[in-house]
């Protein structure tokens, strides 16, 4: 095996769980980071070693400089919305990669799996992004901004190691209720839930799992791969839904120039408010913008066969469902 020996951080988070979970059962050898005894645990539980500290950690190179490591799988990171003060994401997600490329370099590892992000090509409203994309040249968000510059910092690092970047678009699926995975269940869980007439870009949370993989058995050197499995407008998706389930409400679509004339409203009230935790110009500008991915690189270049949009609803509802998260059903085709 070319990669035995493997060190992952965000081994316990949604995308880097599955990631280490696909590593131990292809038979690498894992050293996974670990900030806490809970995590721990689910590290030893699964038969890998517990490498303690978090990304700016000193003693991480004299944890592992005696273990041959072979590829270092990056996904740890920020990502936050709303926040009056963004400055410890930035530095996570900046500074942290910079902390483990010079690890990859003082381990002399062969090869880098970094987590970006599909924000990161930045492309112009109503346009499909690719890895070829310019960027607009502003920021929806600032974990955009961090993510942005976390991945110029990556690729201009002097590295000594090949090194892949994977750019999953929104991971959602079975295990996923953070994030925007709240609005899927809010939304589900309502008779007229408001809506807006944007567009989506998902990336299955299996299909994600599988091209980080891809990245480090086929990736090349320096370049840059989009995941995204489907991506349609908001209406579609609802048809999709309807179709497949025994979901009926009725969505109430808001005006995107009335939403977003809120924007400043929202965060006033959120520097006063918890309120700005949950929305706020920011997260309005994303949800306004939309987003259309481009995923078939990844497909040509890496082989990864992705999910159909009714083959990933019909998984998460029923996972949504079992946890008692949504009481919404498949439609049975007997």
């Amino acid at each position: 095996m070319k990669f035995k020996n493997i060190f992952i951080t965000g081994s316990t988070g949604v995308v880097g769980k599955p990631i280490f979970l696909k590593l131990i059962d292809q038979g690498h050898n894992v050293f996974a980071l670990s900030r806490n005894t809970k995590n721990e645990d689910f590290i030893r539980t699964n038969k890998a070693q517990v490498v303690r500290g978090d990304l700016f950690s000193e003693n991480i190179y004299s944890q592992l400089k005696d273990k041959s490591i072979d590829a270092i799988f990056h996904v740890a990171g920020a990502n936050q919305k709303c926040q009056k003060d963004p400055s410890s994401m930035h530095k996570t997600n900046i500074e942290g990669t910079k902390k483990i490329l010079e690890l990859g370099n003082n381990l002399q590892i062969k090869k880098f799996i970094y987590t970006s992000s599909a924000v990161t090509l930045g492309e112009q409203k109503g346009k499909i992004g690719n890895e070829k994309s310019d960027h607009r040249g502003s920021f929806l968000s600032d974990y955009e901004e961090s993510k942005f510059l976390a991945e110029q910092v990556a690729f201009a690092f002097n590295k000594n190691f090949e090194f892949v970047s994977i750019n999953p678009s929104s991971v959602q699926g079975p295990g996923r209720i953070s994030g925007t995975a709240k609005l899927l269940i809010s939304t589900l869980n309502k008779k007229f839930p408001p809506l807006i007439k944007s567009s989506v870009s998902v990336v299955d949370i299996e299909d994600c799992t599988e091209g980080h993989y891809l990245g480090l058995i086929k990736g090349k050197n320096n370049e840059k791969y989009v995941l995204n499995s489907f991506r349609l407008n908001v209406e579609t998706l609802i048809e999709h839904l309807k179709n497949l389930t025994t979901w009926k409400g009725s969505p109430v679509y808001i005006p995107k120039s009335f939403l977003s004339g809120l924007g400043p409203v929202f965060d006033i009230f959120g520097k006063f408010s918890s309120l700005g935790g949950i929305i706020c110009g920011e997260t309005i500008k994303v949800l306004t913008h939309g987003h259309l991915y481009d995923g078939s690189k990844a497909n040509r270049e890496l082989g990864l066969e992705y999910t159909t949009v009714d083959e990933f609803i019909s998984k998460t509802i029923s996972w949504l469902n079992k946890e008692n998260l949504a009481n919404v059903n498949v439609n049975s085709h007997e």
